[in-house]
């Protein structure tokens, strides 16, 4: 057979397509990228310095300090606490996490002012920090790097879907300097954010994660974010007692959800002014710390605490229960700070709590402490986030213990799967539909979305006027192998196509859940 007839019978058929996978453009993302991740990881490498500083001057002051001292203290606390309520008039969507306003803006549903959420966001978060807060640097870091990334958007002229990359690669970049994880900040964006990947959103995050990571390196070293390594696996003849964790933690996971979104509530009923609510708060938070600095602060210290000494179960079942009610309770005022950090800690106490309750009635032996914390950690933030990917990369990357993958993950799955079957919905979606109901004028505004057929969905091998797409929604472009197609009613959908696709705003989450299954 000649080399003609070979060529002939290989050639690929031809396809209308026109090319719209500009590689200047391309890099030029990929470089925005990293200057994004750079200007995030220094602003949340500062947020996280402020933190740590204001919880080794609280304790240090609450050591020492005279009934005058603490008169004015308080008396400051209540100030700060104002503050945190005049800075959320200024930006109001710079109160609480931080993760479900991220998640509402790549929906469409809000439309963030980057500068003031961006100042309000870093001193509302260093109050409550300085205050004792029972709440976490995490979220807060997102939204930070989010509205860096829309900043930086705005000044590059960017179009609505580069801005929307950008975003997300910044609130990437921002876990990332809360918690030194780079993997995991990235794959927080395409889990918990998109719920998808895709090139283009994949190469410009992960390059804004990698610069993000540098700088919090060169100000914080490179030890794990928490301190510590787990060594010991536990053996294959006590797995089920991580099947028994994974579901006692899975149920803790609910009750955490549950707390957060029923203290909220009970706060939004309050017929006092915010302001009030908060400074309030404040006062309570600042009394609490005259006996005790356990539950206060995110708590870093309390896990380094658990793993370092072996705590009685009266002190566990102590830290489990207060940090759940003053965790709700400090988030559900509105003020600015995370439930990220909470979860992890009172997961690492669940751990440790049912560690000592097994080693109690001869269960385990006592060697595995440190493994049923780092499980825990896992297990809790699966079932309160229902991202099992994204809890296990963070807990091995915060703790370098990736050796522990198989008992890790093990736990994350199992406490995933008890938070489903019980149909406990995801924590931040939940937040953000209570956040987004009431909102004038999002149902008809027009948005689009960029999704990847995955191999098992049902509407690859049809053709598009076979596939009965929700109301309002359109396929506007195909991205097939790199190079860009403009659909017609014949056009057949084939797996690992990326879709281009226009709807209102107000049926975004529908049509993306269609395209998704």
């Amino acid at each position: 057979m000649t080399r003609h007839k070979l060529n002939n019978i290989f050639k690929r058929p031809k396809i209308e397509f026109f090319n719209t996978f500009d590689r200047g453009e391309f890099l030029l993302l990929i470089l925005k990228g990293i200057l994004i991740g750079i200007i995030a990881g220094t602003i949340g490498s500062a947020f996280r310095y402020v933190i740590h500083w204001g919880n080794e001057y609280r304790h240090e002051f609450m050591a020492i300090a005279t009934v005058e001292q603490i008169v004015i203290w308080t008396m400051i606390m209540m100030l700060l606490g104002w503050g945190c309520h005049l800075l959320l008039k200024w930006a109001p969507l710079s109160g609480g996490s931080g993760i479900p306003q991220i998640e509402g803006e790549m929906k469409g549903i809000f439309n963030m002012n980057p500068f003031p959420t961006l100042v309000s966001k870093f001193f509302g978060g260093a109050f409550t920090g300085i205050v004792g807060f029972s709440v976490g640097r995490e979220g807060p870091s997102v939204q930070l790097g989010g509205a860096t990334g829309k900043l930086l958007s705005k000044w590059f002229g960017s179009s609505l879907r580069e801005a929307r990359i950008l975003t997300s690669a910044g609130a990437a970049a921002g876990l990332t300097a809360a918690f030194s994880a780079p993997v995991s900040g990235a794959i927080f964006v395409f889990e918990e954010v998109h719920k998808s990947f895709y090139p283009k959103l994949i190469i410009p995050t992960f390059s804004a994660t990698i610069a993000s990571n540098l700088i919090t390196s060169l100000v914080f070293g490179l030890t794990p974010s928490l301190g510590f390594t787990v060594m010991e696996s536990i053996p294959i003849e006590y797995f089920s007692t991580l099947l028994m964790l994974g579901v006692c933690v899975g149920f803790f996971g609910i009750i955490f959800n549950r707390m957060i979104v029923g203290v909220k509530s009970l706060y939004d009923r309050m017929k006092i002014s915010r302001g009030w609510k908060i400074s309030l708060t404040f006062l309570g938070v600042t009394l609490l710390g005259l006996d005790s600095q356990l539950l206060l602060g995110g708590g870093n210290d309390v896990v380094t605490m658990m793993v370092e000494h072996q705590q009685t179960l009266q002190v566990l079942l102590y830290i489990v229960i207060g940090k759940i009610i003053l965790t709700s309770i400090c988030y559900g005022n509105g003020a600015q700070g995370g439930i990220f950090l909470p979860m992890v800690v009172i997961g690492s106490a669940v751990g440790a709590l049912i560690h000592g309750i097994l080693v109690e009635v001869h269960m385990l032996p006592n060697a595995f402490g440190s493994s049923f914390i780092i499980c825990g950690m896992a297990g809790m933030l699966a079932a309160s986030m229902r991202t099992p990917l994204l809890s296990i990369l963070l807990v091995l990357e915060m703790t370098d213990s990736f050796h522990s993958i198989y008992q890790v993950g093990t736990v994350a799955i199992i406490a995933y799967l008890t938070a489903e079957f019980m149909k406990e919905l995801p924590i931040y979606d939940n937040l953000l539909y209570r956040m987004s109901q009431g909102i004038v004028g999002v149902e008809e505004e027009q948005t689009f979305f960029q999704t990847r057929l995955a191999v098992v969905c049902p509407y690859a091998g049809k053709m598009l006027k076979d596939i009965e797409m929700p109301r309002g929604s359109m396929i506007v472009s195909i991205d097939r192998g790199g190079q860009a197609m403009v659909p017609v009613a014949t056009t057949v959908l084939e797996c690992g196509d990326e879709l281009y696709v226009s709807c209102t705003k107000g049926k975004l989450k529908e049509v993306k859940e269609f395209f998704s299954q």
